[in-house]
């Protein structure tokens, strides 16, 4: 159903998002990630006017990473969450993670996570509350549908989940980004404009600023919606996949030995190729405790060792070797040598994986 007019506003969708999804911690700090730009500002000011009803001001904390890929621009968006945070009587924590090495969108998201971590860790919050609005959700879906991604992808950002080792919750995933500039006119918050927005470069600007206005004005006025209403599709089902998954992995994992489990080929074949991808994929996980960099490719050659009699293998991420092995798949843990089985200094070292 939807809200009346008058309350679809930020505050509207993020209380509904907090509490249908559970996205705070009963006790302990909740760390905010904040930019400066206005879907940040605008989360954690919902966020302290909240927590101050509920008498818990001191609960949350701004946290702030600074890439500087901009120059005094970079700095300038530190100083303003620093001093907007001292403005509000909150936390406040920093980190500086430039100049990187690569200028990529990638790896900036992933060299700010990690420093949410650390942060995380030495503010003693066990989550981190981040501005993802429903246009960033709709980017993202259309990004991950022009890339090849499978279902997980497909289904968008979750509202809580996990990413490089850090609890993530996302309460603005149902607020648009109209109501995010709605909301800090009607508080008059102050907010920093990121001038690399403007750029048509990187992929997800040229989407935001090019594709989606193209889409809306000559195919469908609603384009945002009908995606969310797709991703939200794919998520129920890829859930439903996923909860099966669990339910059916016992039946068909066996512990060989120590770094060593194999499936039963048989079994994992009498089920639809999307379950098999997902018993596979938990498989990994049950071996190796992480399935972050295991890719498409990798299920696929995974998938072909069923229907492939003869003792074919093939190399996952995290040192795992997959092989057919009669009747079983096994999966199994290469360990480096020891120390004193190395080679020699002077010899050339192996070349590794990239991680």
């Amino acid at each position: 159903m939807k809200p009346n007019p008058r309350d679809a506003r930020l505050e509207y969708f993020a209380e509904r998002s907090l509490e249908d999804q559970r996205l705070l911690p009963d006790r302990g700090p909740i760390l905010v990630a904040v930019s400066g730009g206005p879907d940040s500002v605008a989360l954690l000011h919902f966020l302290a006017s909240r927590q101050a009803r509920a008498g818990r001001p001191s609960a949350l904390v701004a946290a702030h990473v600074n890439h500087r890929l901009r120059g005094a621009e970079s700095d300038g968006d530190a100083a303003f969450v620093r001093d907007l945070a001292a403005a509000w009587g909150l936390a406040h924590v920093a980190a500086d993670v430039g100049p990187l090495r690569s200028s990529s969108e990638e790896a900036a998201r992933l060299a700010r996570y990690e420093a949410l971590r650390e942060l995380a860790r030495g503010a003693g919050a066990d989550r981190v509350a981040t501005a993802h609005t429903a246009d960033d959700q709709a980017e993202t879906v259309l990004l991950r549908l022009l890339r090849g991604a499978g279902l997980r992808g497909l289904g968008g950002m979750p509202p809580r989940g996990r990413v490089r080792g850090i609890r993530v919750v996302r309460p603005l995933l149902e607020v648009t980004r109209d109501q995010v500039i709605e909301y800090l006119g009607r508080f008059k918050l102050p907010h920093r404009v990121d001038s690399s927005n403007e750029s048509r470069a990187p992929a997800r600007n040229y989407l935001r600023l090019e594709v989606l206005p193209r889409i809306r004005e000559r195919m469908n006025p609603s384009a945002r919606e009908a995606i969310l209403r797709a991703a939200s599709a794919i998520r129920e089902a890829e859930e439903y996949l996923a909860a099966e998954s669990r339910r059916i992995l016992p039946a068909l994992l066996q512990r060989e030995e120590e770094g060593k489990i194999s499936l039963d080929a048989a079994l994992l074949l009498a089920y639809p190729k999307p379950l098999r991808t997902y018993l596979f994929r938990d498989a990994v996980q049950e071996l190796n405790g992480d399935v972050r960099d295991l890719a498409a490719t990798h299920l696929d050659a995974l998938l072909s060792l069923l229907t492939t009699p003869s003792r074919r293998s093939a190399d996952l991420p995290g040192g795992i070797r997959a092989r057919r092995d009669g009747g079983r798949v096994l999966l199994e843990l290469r360990f480096p040598e020891p120390a004193a089985r190395k080679a020699p200094s002077n010899a050339r070292e192996p070349r590794r994986p990239c991680r």
